[in-house]
């Protein structure tokens, strides 16, 4: 079974220029465009995981553990976004729902600042795959997340570092060790001869169904 999930036509928030002046404050295009862009990387990563997530539901597949992890991954992320959305909102600036062409996050590609793959997943095959697509999506989230903490704190916006340090990138740092442990498990049972990887990915499928 083909999957293609490299280019995606969905919708993204954009930077706008109507803001609400009674609320804005101490506020800088610079920073404000970043984080319309994150939003849009947040929603980005929950529409992948979602996409994981249907497809370890499978009947030919029938992987509930790694269903289960990946559809509270996606949710996870969609919440991510809407605390971004909802912190645009109260700081009076504005993000305007565009269509945008989604380019993806895998790791038999190079990801680099624009979301760029030197090649895309076509088909998926197993559940150590998708956590090494993970750990990539999450380890760049994070870099885009670092990159808008230095903009705003350059910019000397004391309640948006404040926002990232506590609520986003504490969490990001737990995250990518996770998803670094879970890579690493399953590379282990990859290593191995025969029929270990099954077997192993069936155990490891059991644990995160619980």
């Amino acid at each position: 079974m083909r999957v293609v999930i490299t280019l995606l036509a969905v919708c993204a928030c954009a930077a706008a220029k109507d803001y609400v002046e009674t609320v804005r404050q101490n506020s800088y295009a610079s920073v404000e465009d970043m984080v319309v862009q994150q939003i849009e990387k947040e929603l980005l990563a929950s529409y992948i995981y979602q996409a994981y997530a249907s497809y370890f539901q499978r009947a030919d597949v029938s992987l509930p553990g790694f269903k289960k992890f990946f559809s509270d991954a996606s949710l996870e992320e969609r919440d991510h976004a809407q605390q971004l959305i909802d912190y645009v909102n109260k700081r009076g600036w504005h993000a305007q729902f565009d269509k945008l062409d989604i380019c993806g996050f895998v790791a038999t590609g190079t990801v680099n600042d624009e979301c760029e793959s030197d090649s895309s997943r076509e088909s998926w095959q197993d559940g150590l795959m998708a956590f090494e697509d993970a750990l990539v999506i999450e380890r760049f989230v994070n870099h885009r997340l670092l990159e808008l903490h230095r903009e705003a704190d350059r910019r000397k916006d004391a309640h948006l570092t404040h926002i990232l340090e506590h609520d986003f990138l504490e969490e990001q740092v737990h995250a990518i060790y996770d998803l670094g442990n879970h890579v690493t498990r399953l590379r282990s049972f990859a290593a191995g001869k025969g029929h270990n990887y099954k077997l192993g990915e069936y155990l490891f499928d059991q644990n995160l169904s619980k």
